[in-house]
């Protein structure tokens, strides 16, 4: 009888530092709204905010309304009228959109606690907020299909995924990329 036969069949592990999908969700997404164009993210966000449940959809809303200034406010709670809005929001100052999604609670509160009902593994960063399901949402929309093919060499996947690494962008190797910011090298 062998070891395995003794402790029963042997589970294969995750790995601890396997990236967790709603990180690489986030990653892809806050990689989009640094390269994809500005068609492709308001049809991505069209669809990511038709997803969303009413309530969420208003607590975005109250959200966009609360911060942007008067020109760019959303004027309703239509996924249309959120995706100019957040489309604005990025636009006027980058990072802000994930900023407000990654916000837990409803509406403008300013109050961030954690409900009763969060659970160990929801402890992430954008736990209860609507960063997760948008960026979810978004990662797999149409629109932004062709605009992932450069992911996998991105600053925003090596953050989750330090087996990944951004190569430089002339697919060269550290020495060339060495010579072209020093002169070393040539």
């Amino acid at each position: 009888m062998g070891i395995r036969d003794r402790l029963g069949k042997v589970r294969p592990r995750k790995r601890a530092d396997a990236p967790d999908g709603e990180a690489m969700d986030v990653a892809r997404y806050t990689y989009l709204l640094r390269v994809a164009s500005s068609d492709a993210l308001r049809q991505a966000h069209r669809e990511a905010f038709a997803t969303l449940s009413s309530e969420q959809s208003e607590a975005l809303f109250l959200r966009l309304r609360h911060d942007l200034p008067d020109g760019l406010r959303p004027p309703t709670a239509e996924p249309a009228d959120l995706a100019q809005a957040a489309f604005s929001a990025q636009l006027l100052d980058p990072g802000h959109l994930v900023r407000i999604l990654r916000r837990p609670g409803q509406g403008v509160t300013e109050g961030h606690a954690v409900g009763s009902g969060a659970t160990p593994e929801s402890a992430l960063l954008y736990a209860h907020s609507l960063l997760a399901s948008v960026a979810a949402s978004v990662a797999v929309s149409p629109a932004v299909t062709e605009w992932l093919a450069g992911f996998s060499n991105s600053p925003e996947a090596a953050q989750v995924d330090p087996s990944l690494f951004a190569r430089s962008p002339g697919g060269g190797t550290h020495g060339s990329t060495l010579a072209r910011y020093t002169g070393v090298g040539d």
